[in-house]
């Protein structure tokens, strides 16, 4: 568990919350069934290191200006849509006793068959909603697709036996498939160049009638 060293914040002024982000800290709140609402500001390079390194589903030592400490999740990651940063975190102070819900991304592993023999992967499930302990939540689930013809499908219940957490989402639901290749694909790859007509620019074939 990494520790996240932050500061209480005034939230009652917005002036000081744009002065915030010019620093480079990031607005956010913790909050927690036993706790109250607390408006504090964290190093936005702090947090983009430990996303980086341990994944969305990090728990974290959320250390309250070296004061109280408390185990917890970024529940809600707010961003500036045109910038691409951070604008706020909602942390959720959390029981690492009690198992919480979570959304996890799936990552696909393996070159399928039916994409050697040139089909199309398709990936229409990329997050799978999960149940766990918090410590057991993992960064993300691998579904190997190596078996995959062309035409097959890999579902939610063909990877449950390979988790420790329980899955939220349908067992039918489909994580990846291998379609056909196009007709487009198929018809471009068989058509021949057509070659181009001859044209007698100088008119020699009426010419010709004319003799």
């Amino acid at each position: 568990m990494s520790t996240l060293n932050v500061i209480n914040r005034d939230e009652s002024r917005r002036s000081l919350t744009k002065g915030l982000r010019r620093k480079g800290k990031i607005p956010a709140i913790v909050y927690g069934k036993d706790i109250s609402n607390q408006t504090i500001a964290v190093e936005e390079s702090d947090m983009l290191r430990l996303l980086r390194n341990e994944g969305r589903n990090a728990v974290i030592n959320l250390n309250l200006d070296n004061n109280k400490s408390y185990p917890v999740m970024a529940h809600e990651i707010q961003y500036d849509n045109l910038k691409g940063e951070i604008v706020h975190i909602d942390f959720l102070k959390i029981d690492m006793k009690s198992e919480i819900d979570a959304v996890v991304p799936v990552t696909l592993t393996g070159e399928s068959i039916g994409e050697k023999e040139g089909g199309v992967v398709e990936q229409p499930l990329v997050e799978l909603n999960i149940r766990a302990l918090p410590g057991n939540i993992p960064n993300h689930i691998e579904a190997d697709i190596s078996e995959l013809n062309v035409g097959d499908s890999l579902r939610v219940a063909d990877i449950l036996d390979k988790l420790d957490v329980e899955v939220l989402d349908e067992e039918n639901e489909v994580i990846a498939s291998v379609q056909p290749p196009t007709k487009l694909e198929e018809e471009t790859a068989d058509e021949e160049p057509e070659e181009p007509e001859l044209v007698d620019e100088k008119g020699s074939g009426d010419k010709e009638d004319k003799e």
